[in-house]
């Protein structure tokens, strides 16, 4: 009986190890690429984040308990060949510039348990029986757990002591290509499945050059090799060149009724003498309104900084501090990518010794953008005389049916170089006009300023507009030429503009090629009256004397002009057809000139004319009179008020001058 119990447990261990066996089906070990997500990038966008890319592998042979790990490199490349711009990142250790912000991550680890190579708890390897130093980069003491399960949970105990990391810093070897060198492989048989999550890639899609209305794919191909660092193995890889990014045009810019002003006439003349004096009813000098319109051609081209919401969140103007973005997987939709803003301890370190060996962690650098999405707004030619303020903070707005004018949140003013890049500041020196909004004074040096707006907050599922108002404003003075005429624009896009087309560890995130196109945005007339005399003779004994006065001075504070007028003759001079023209002497405010046909004076003789007579004056208040007698008025004599041709619309001679009733 003894022998047949002895029997009997011998076979059921058989059994359970028969059992235990089979629940292990060993395959060949296989692995595919896949995107996690394909997100619509701006094509005028040097550093645009592209979704991740997520390597799931099956099969194989687990490690054994406590063996080493064998090591695998895996490199990515752009497909088409376009710039990877994901930040470089700089540690105090030897090597460390050519780090990466971008990670692979194995199994999905939460945020507690997400271990970096080269933390305290999971540092570089020390080659075996050597002096050598360590490699940065590269964690190789990382052990089996003998069934693939558990392998990369820092949680689960080691039966030889060794550590157990997650998540590794690529390299960038070439301009469009990462590396991840020695990462610890453990095939994970057929119990799971291993995952890798490759994150926090960015490039370069303005290099596709996408025409106006179309769009292009961005691939990432995946390709692996066995590491020669220790105990090499490769992964077979399906579907290696996954789709993870569409590039189109973002936005669209447009200047909204632009002003079409007079030299001589003021514009929010008491505002500029004292910028807390009224505005004019619509801040502009002709009528309208002044507005720069920035609009998205798709949603998500407006984004925040970070997942951080501001205060109140739909008008809060000031970005908070940011937060973690840490959760794989999660939809972030901000500038910024996989991030942390605090220390996990011991497996993610941001401060001391451990934290400036892991390149980019001790300044808290890896995964955040600089700042959210910016608009950049640039003013040209703009003429002598002239101040130009800009509003301060500016819903952002959507346009889509059902919610159109909905406001979704807040771009911001914020104080930047040229090109609109530098730290979030919004203390703008601003005013607030009496009754008015609040604006700020752009600075103009040789004809030539801008502003800035940051996206504070946004709704990244709606398709938004911002509109920035803005005000001219200025004194007459026709004397001096002030303001000066000519016509100024304005051209507006995305920002920061930048010249740096490949990675770095300085060039802000994100930032943008200069795509931008000039709009008319305010043209300076010059003051002018066209008078018509329409009937003048020096024919059968009769003679025309004409007069023009300059009506600028007068009780009302009107600024003085001056000017000169051509004197256009269409008529007859006996039987011929003739067209003459002369100029007349400038005058000025207050004062007139006269002259006849038979004898000239301030205007050259035209003796034998019969017709009507044009004048084009380059002063706003010009009237005329003419009188028409036999020589010495002993007969017959008439005399008319000239017809100012002008109105307010100015139809025909594009004047606006001034029509006085008779």
């Amino acid at each position: 009986m003894l022998d047949s119990r002895k029997i009997f447990l011998a076979l059921a261990v058989l059994m359970i190890a028969s059992v235990s066996a089979s629940a292990q089906i060993l395959t060949p070990l296989s692995c595919v690429a896949q995107a996690a997500g394909t997100p619509s990038i701006r094509a005028e966008g040097v550093a645009e984040q592209v979704g991740d890319v997520i390597i799931i592998c099956n099969g194989g042979t687990p490690a054994a308990a406590g063996e080493t790990l064998r090591q695998v490199n895996i490199q990515v490349f752009t497909s088409p060949s376009i710039n990877i711009t994901s930040r470089l990142l700089v540690g105090s250790s030897p090597g460390a510039t050519s780090f990466s912000e971008a990670l692979i991550f194995v199994d999905e680890p939460t945020p507690a348990l997400q271990t970096i190579c080269g933390s305290t708890v999971y540092p570089y390897s020390i080659p075996a029986g050597s002096s050598q130093s360590i490699i940065l980069g590269v964690c190789g003491n990382h052990y089996g757990t003998g069934t693939g399960i558990g392998t990369y949970d820092p949680a689960t105990a080691s039966t030889n002591g060794g550590t157990r990391g997650n998540v590794y810093q690529a390299r960038q070897p070439s301009a469009n290509s990462l590396i991840w060198q020695g990462i610890p492989f453990d095939p994970p048989g057929s119990l799971t499945s291993r995952i890798l999550r490759i994150t926090n890639v960015r490039v370069n899609a303005s290099q596709l050059g996408v025409p106006a209305g179309s769009q292009a794919s961005v691939s990432l191909v995946v390709s692996t090799s066995a590491s020669g660092v220790s105990n090499p193995i490769a992964l077979p890889i399906t579907n290696p060149a996954p789709t993870v990014a569409i590039a189109q045009n973002s936005l669209t810019f447009s200047v909204v009724d632009a002003d079409n002003c007079l030299q001589c006439e003021n514009a929010n003349k008491d505002f500029f003498n004292d910028n807390t004096k009224a505005l004019g009813s619509t801040t502009s000098c002709d009528g309208n309104i002044n507005t720069l319109r920035y609009q998205e051609l798709f949603p998500s081209v407006f984004r925040r900084r970070n997942l951080a919401l501001p205060s109140p969140p739909l008008t809060g103007d000031v970005p908070p501090d940011p937060i973690s973005q840490d959760v794989l997987g999660f939809p972030f939709e901000t500038e910024s990518g996989f991030y942390r803003s605090t220390t996990n301890g011991a497996n993610w370190p941001t401060t001391a010794e451990n934290g400036s060996r892991i390149a980019g962690l001790s300044s808290g650098t890896l995964g955040l953008a600089d700042h959210g999405t910016r608009l950049i707004a640039r003013f040209n030619n703009v003429q002598n005389g002239i101040q130009i303020w800009v509003e301060t903070s500016v819903p952002v707005v959507s346009i889509q049916s059902g919610s159109t004018n909905l406001r979704t949140g807040t771009a911001r003013l914020v104080t930047t170089d040229p090109n609109g890049a530098g730290p979030f500041s919004g203390a703008i020196t601003s005013t607030t006009p009496s009754g008015g909004f609040p604006i700020s004074l752009v600075s103009v040096v040789g004809g030539t300023g801008s502003a800035a707006y940051e996206i504070v907050n946004a709704d990244t599922t709606a398709i938004e507009r911002v509109n920035i108002r803005v005000v001219v404003a200025y004194l007459a003075n026709t004397t001096n030429n002030l303001p000066s005429l000519g016509a100024s624009t304005a051209n507006g896009g995305l920002a920061p503009i930048s010249t740096v087309a490949g990675a770095s560890a300085s060039a802000p995130l994100p930032r943008f090629v200069d795509t931008a196109t000039n709009k008319a945005f305010l043209n300076l007339n010059s003051c002018r009256s066209n008078i018509l005399f329409p009937f003048v003779t020096n024919q059968a004994g009769f003679d025309t004397g004409l007069a023009i006065s300059n009506t600028s001075k007068d009780p009302f504070g009107t600024s003085l002009q001056t000017g000169a007028c051509t004197v256009n003759f269409y008529g007859k001079v006996g039987s011929s057809d003739v067209c003459l023209s002369f100029p007349s002497p400038s005058i000025t405010g207050g004062q007139h000139f006269v002259w006849s046909l038979a004898n000239g004076g301030a205007v050259t003789a035209t003796a034998g004319f019969q017709g009507y007579v044009i004048a084009q004056c380059q002063f706003q208040y010009g009237h005329g009179y003419a009188f028409i007698s036999d020589l010495g008025a002993q007969k017959l004599a008439q005399g008319y008020l000239a017809l100012v041709m002008d109105d307010s619309i100015g139809t025909r001679t594009g004047s606006k001058s001034e029509t006085l009733g008779h």
